[in-house]
């Protein structure tokens, strides 16, 4: 079993129709809960209601309710030959996660993903965080709505981008400042591990490096922030 708590995560996941058979519990009245009790019943999502105590031993961070679901929820799979073939629009944006194994971070990414309006976000099978219940919380139920491409091979995806016209850029210092830089109508942008940032042999596969800007004293950001400024700039250059 996972239980998904947290506000937002619980209502975006049954807006998003992802609770469908799964089980509310409630334990603590309140205007938020209620708000999540009625959506719920318009979901046809089974209510229960608990003691404290019990919501207490079986998700601790609960804050009155917590959703049950028999396993964690998954982001829209799509297979990237596929979306390139069928669902690939003049402008485009795709992020590129290579080996981000934090799952607060992957939650996060995918929380900006859907307010900026990302069209793809493509992870490697292996060496990845996986979609936990921890991804959904700190998504903020994103999670649901975000197509996620899962392939075995980064670089091959990568040619595969560039034959559809992508430009590909690796996210690191050093590069062309990212508000200066000329964008063109299809960027794939690469993000790296949080240890040691984008490979090697991506950064050499890649057209380019783009770089945030920094006035401070300390020599990076969380990749999750770093991929948040990105992902507004390029949906600023795109527009509406």
């Amino acid at each position: 079993m996972t239980y998904i708590t947290g506000f937002h995560a619980i209502e975006e996941l049954l807006r998003a129709g992802k609770a469908r058979g799964c089980t509310l519990l409630v334990a603590a009245p309140g205007p938020r809960v209620k708000r999540i009790v009625e959506l719920a019943g318009k979901s046809g999502v089974e209510v229960r209601r608990v003691q404290t105590s019990e919501l207490d031993s079986a998700a601790p961070d609960h804050r009155g309710t917590a959703l049950v679901l028999k396993e964690a929820p998954k982001a829209s799979e799509l297979d990237l030959a596929d979306w390139l073939s069928s669902k690939l629009t003049e402008r485009a944006v795709v992020i590129i996660l290579d080996h981000i194994e934090d799952p607060h971070n992957l939650g996060a990414i995918l929380r900006s993903a859907d307010v900026f309006g990302v069209d793809l976000v493509i992870m490697p099978e292996r060496r990845a965080a996986k979609e936990t219940d921890t991804v959904a919380r700190a998504s903020a139920g994103a999670i649901a709505y975000v197509p996620v491409a899962t392939v075995s091979n980064l670089a091959r995806a990568l040619e595969a981008l560039k034959d559809k016209g992508f430009w590909t850029y690796a996210a690191d210092m050093g590069g062309q400042p990212l508000p200066t830089a000329d964008l063109p109508e299809r960027v794939a942008l690469v993000m790296g591990s949080e240890g040691s940032g984008v490979s090697r042999l991506l950064k050499e596969r890649c057209d380019g490096i783009l770089s945030i800007p920094q006035y401070g004293h300390v020599d990076s950001l969380n990749v999750s922030v770093a991929a948040g400024v990105f992902m507004y700039e390029l949906r600023k250059r795109r527009g509406n």
